[in-house]
């Protein structure tokens, strides 16, 4: 529920006995729950919508030395001119104000300790960049009740030797590639093996709406994913491969083949290729998953003589409790479940049912107010 405005801008320090500190804190689970940002740190509070300069947003992080909780004095809408770099030990927190950003988001470059909450990020299909992009061994990284659309390359990566991240309450939506766990960009699909299969990333309490594909593809590493929803996807819902590790719990699944299409005359892509997907509605409720290995077998199949592959290009899935509703049906299933971690921490899971896709519908996004906290460790 909301919290009043005033203790938390009292706050000269984001110390642990801080409202607005504390508050956020408690609310941490998942693979990124040790992601602690700013604690301890000086309180900076934007004060100019510009790109650059005195009070920016742009200005808070480049003098971000040490911990940092940045905050924002009003409502604001930025142009970017260029991704914002987010440096270590920094918390982006826009609870409390309306705070979008237009064009571009933010790379997390090696990064560790960073915690971004509460904000609209919208690419407005003008540039081949990502709203989220988590990479080059960054770790322990909360994204936390953001609403991300409309960018031309993906909403939030996961790749280059990066982990422990929580992905929670947050809106993708009016997207195609939505989101990707590891990034194959070697003819050999296990190049980068030893680096990317370190990855641990947990999605939860999420709302991918109105997207085409990716909700997530992930391709190596671990993945749990519980209590999402995904919503009306017009080619395919989720896709696993690679000998991705995925808990596949408590989702809810609803789509219908006789609805309207939503998509722009076309999606902008790195190939140049415009894409549209309306042709693909009437199928693709039967589409909630692609096969197992399916995004990566042809590839795989083309190339494992070359490289003599030692490792198969199906994931590993422990699959269960997953609700169906309108035309959406099932398509994964276990495969070799034992070789999937059990999560090394306790989460507010609980059963998937049409209550619960509407609280995620109403509480996912960038809301004024917190999440409920329903469900306390139910696993």
């Amino acid at each position: 529920m909301a919290a009043s405005a005033a203790p938390r801008d009292a706050c000269e320090r984001a110390t642990a006995d801080c409202a607005m500190v504390s508050e956020l804190l408690q609310q941490r689970e998942g693979y990124g729950r040790a992601a602690t940002g700013g604690l301890d740190g000086k309180v900076v509070v934007v004060s100019s919508a510009a790109d650059a300069g005195p009070g920016s947003l742009r200005d808070a992080l480049a003098h971000a030395r040490g911990p940092t909780w940045i905050r924002f004095a009003s409502d604001m809408k930025i142009a970017l001119a260029s991704m914002l770099r987010v440096p270590s030990n920094v918390t982006i927190d826009g609870r409390g104000h309306m705070v979008e950003l237009l064009d571009y988001g933010f790379g997390i470059y090696g990064s560790a300790n960073v915690i971004v909450t509460h904000l609209t990020i919208d690419g407005r299909l003008r540039t081949f960049a990502q709203a989220i992009d988590i990479a080059n061994g960054s770790h322990d990284v909360w994204i936390d009740h953001l609403d991300l659309s409309r960018f031309a390359a993906r909403l939030v990566n996961v790749k280059n030797g990066s982990t422990d991240v929580t992905v929670s309450w947050v809106k993708f939506h009016d997207d195609d590639k939505v989101m990707l766990v590891n990034n194959i960009t070697e003819d050999n699909l296990f190049a980068n093996y030893e680096r990317d299969a370190i990855a641990r990333v947990t999605i939860h309490h999420s709302y991918f709406v109105d997207t085409m594909q990716r909700n997530p593809r992930a391709q190596f590493g671990t993945v749990h994913l519980y209590n999402n929803l995904i919503e009306n996807w017009d080619f395919y819902g989720m896709s696993f491969s690679l000998e991705a590790r995925a808990l596949v719990e408590g989702n809810i699944f609803s789509n219908s083949a006789h609805r309207a299409c939503t998509e722009p005359a076309y999606f902008p892509t790195v190939e140049g290729i415009n894409a549209n997907y309306c042709r693909y509605i009437p199928q693709a409720p039967a589409r909630s998953a692609l096969v197992n290995g399916e995004s990566d077998r042809e590839h795989y199949e083309r190339t494992k003589s070359l490289y003599g592959y030692t490792h198969g290009y199906q994931a590993f899935l422990s699959v269960r409790d997953n609700l169906y509703l309108g035309d959406a049906k099932a398509v994964l299933q276990d495969e070799q479940p034992a070789k999937v971690p059990k999560p090394p921490y306790c989460y507010s899971y609980e059963a998937p049912s049409v209550d619960l896709a509407e609280r995620i519908r109403v509480h996912a996004g960038n809301t004024r107010d917190d999440a409920p906290a329903f469900g306390r460790c139910g696993r």
